[in-house]
């Protein structure tokens, strides 16, 4: 924990729409992320991990399409040189839940995707997901998920 902030992520911060950067990350937040965080076009590096947030990931999210990473502050720092990443988004570390959006898929620039030590209990990884083209490591680990794992032979 870096500070103590509480409480949940304002449903208004999606009307900040020259927002490029918002860092929450370890703190003591609650509740879900808003769907309206998807709606922020300027939006480049989103960094919410090691909080206490809850429910299931926003579809909205498969607009931010400037996103390169959803992975873990470890991740980032590690592959950052390698990939030139310019933007990130850090959700793991809290208690999600739900299913994993298909719509993930249909981020063009998504190179990462890391979810880990969530709860999406009982859900499959999305079949859409082969469809990827970009993305480069894909960890879901400690998120409860159950089901095949799809094909995903097609991504380069």
């Amino acid at each position: 924990m870096w500070n103590n902030i509480s409480g949940s992520i304002p449903r208004e911060i999606g009307s900040i729409t020259p927002l490029k950067l918002l860092l929450l990350n370890g703190n003591k937040l609650t509740g879900p992320l808003p769907e309206e965080l998807g709606y922020l076009p300027n939006l480049n590096r989103l960094q919410i991990d090691e909080n206490q947030i809850s429910g299931p990931l926003p579809t909205s999210f498969a607009n931010l399409t400037s996103i390169e990473a959803l992975s873990s502050v470890s991740t980032f720092c590690e592959i950052s040189d390698h990939l030139q990443l310019g933007t990130c988004s850090l959700i793991d570390n809290n208690n999600l839940s739900g299913n994993l959006p298909p719509e993930f898929s249909e981020l063009p620039n998504l190179r990462i995707l890391q979810l880990d030590n969530n709860n999406f209990n009982g859900t499959t990884i999305p079949a859409s997901y082969s469809k990827m083209s970009k993305l480069v490591k894909l960890s879901l680990r400690n998120c409860s998920l159950q089901g095949p794992i799809p094909d995903l032979s097609r991504i380069p």
